[in-house]
């Protein structure tokens, strides 16, 4: 059985950042199954970093209650059976001196729409691993306040070769080649018609009249045929909607882009956050206008009906892994705009169990309310017996988890599996009784 050993060695190198941007940076990293977070959110607690990294040292990838660690260097490969989560919270290194980055390098990655239940009716058309995550020693730092760039090695494998620190500098520094930023996209095709679509509310709106549910969420999946570069889909994305969770992330057999508006969760030195989105409405063309639609979104009785259903199912989960007398909820119900719509978000926060890993904190709120309904377990099932596609990725959770202890995970919605020249999306829509 492999063990991670707890003796750890941190290499850091700093440049200046005025020349570079964290797309430049990018493309201009060599290696295989990088990727790139960044945020919006010009603020220092979320949108002050960007993380870049490729060649990961390892993987953990894992369907039911089989994990998987493929090392890539070595090509060694080892297997471990039980629940995926709690085999990678016993996997994962841990390093307790303290940085002031929220994250130092660790596992990269996505949880899939799913992965904790194992009696679902559906099943994956694309085969994805219900967990896949990626271990980076070394990543690149952007900070977007001091215009500096950190290059971070932490030797967590005493046997593994430590990167000449020097040489991705060089490589990130240096303009040498072009990017060919080309690509062509055809006209998304949907899973469902419309009319089959409105049958399938109609059964959800059925199961809620019934008792069973208090709100449940429905989506359905869109597909369309892909060539070129798929990093000029992300850099389209992230200017045309600009997102608190941005993400671009290659795997050996498929890649996940995305710009997320809400958490899953995240943990940072033990505090626990979620940001419960709920409630949409369009943007107004102009100032007075977009003023009316908030004022509009604020009195509609159906969304404010989702906002505190989700909200009060927040609140429940984070008293199982917070110290109850901690949670409260920081901003009720404020008006958030993004590029195209306003949304309703309130934040909660509480202090980990002393007795907990943030990846219980994850396990306990993962997935949120925003993507199943209320009460969860039987919006899913609900949503299984309906929809006729597997969701895969889309609901599921997408981030990081620190080799520090600390995680940050986005709901993966608005957001694009490409697999086989062929690009994925899904679109949801939360029905409720008012």
């Amino acid at each position: 059985m492999s063990r991670e050993k707890l003796s750890y060695r941190t290499t850091v190198k700093k440049l200046a950042g005025d020349t570079l941007t964290p797309i430049l940076i990018f493309n201009r990293l060599k290696g295989k199954r990088k990727f790139l977070l960044e945020s919006s959110v010009n603020i220092e607690e979320l949108g002050r970093y960007s993380f870049i990294g490729s060649n990961p040292l390892k993987s953990y990838s894992g369907r039911g209650e089989q994990l998987v660690e493929q090392q890539f260097t070595t090509g060694k490969r080892y297997e471990y059976t039980g629940d995926l989560l709690r085999q990678l919270k016993r996997l994962m290194p841990r390093i307790t001196e303290q940085s002031a980055f929220p994250f130092t390098g660790g596992a990269v990655g996505y949880i899939r729409y799913g992965a904790e239940k194992a009696n679902f009716i559906l099943e994956d058309e694309l085969n994805l691993p219900d967990i896949n995550f990626q271990i980076y020693e070394t990543i690149i730092i952007f900070d977007h306040m001091e215009d500096v760039v950190t290059i971070l090695h932490t030797a967590v494998n005493a046997e593994q070769e430590k990167p000449d620190l020097e040489t991705i500098a060089t490589e990130i520094m240096t303009d040498n080649e072009t990017v060919d930023e080309n690509f062509i996209l055809s006209k998304f095709k949907s899973n469902v018609t419309r009319e089959k679509f409105e049958s399938q509310v109609q059964q959800a709106l059925q199961h809620i009249q019934n008792g069973e549910a208090e709100q449940v969420v429905l989506s359905r999946r869109l597909t369309a045929n892909f060539t070129g570069n798929p990093f000029s889909i992300y850099r389209k994305l992230r200017k045309q909607n600009p997102s608190p969770y941005m993400y671009y992330m290659e795997f050996d057999q498929y890649i996940v882009i995305g710009a997320s508006p809400e958490s899953v969760v995240s943990v940072k030195n033990q505090v626990v956050k979620v940001n419960s989105i709920a409630g949409t409405i369009r943007r107004g063309q102009t100032i007075d206008e977009d003023e009316e639609q908030a004022k509009k979104l604020l009195n509609d009785p159906k969304e404010v009906t989702e906002h505190n259903t989700l909200l009060h199912q927040a609140k429940q989960e984070l008293n199982l892994v917070c110290t109850p007398a901690t949670v409260h909820v920081k901003n009720y119900m404020e008006v958030v705009r993004f590029e195209h719509v306003i949304h309703l978000m309130s934040n909660i926060e509480g202090e980990l169990s002393p007795v907990l890993h943030p990846l219980d904190a994850l396990a306990k709120i993962f997935p949120t309310g925003t993507v199943t309904g209320k009460p969860k377990y039987m919006a899913m099932a609900i949503i299984d017996e309906i929809e006729t596609t597997h969701r895969s990725t889309y609901g599921g959770a997408i981030g990081y988890i620190g080799f520090n202890g600390n995680l940050d995970f986005a709901i993966t919605i608005r957001s694009m599996l490409m697999k086989n020249s062929i690009a994925y999306i899904q679109a949801g829509a939360e029905i409720v009784k008012v």
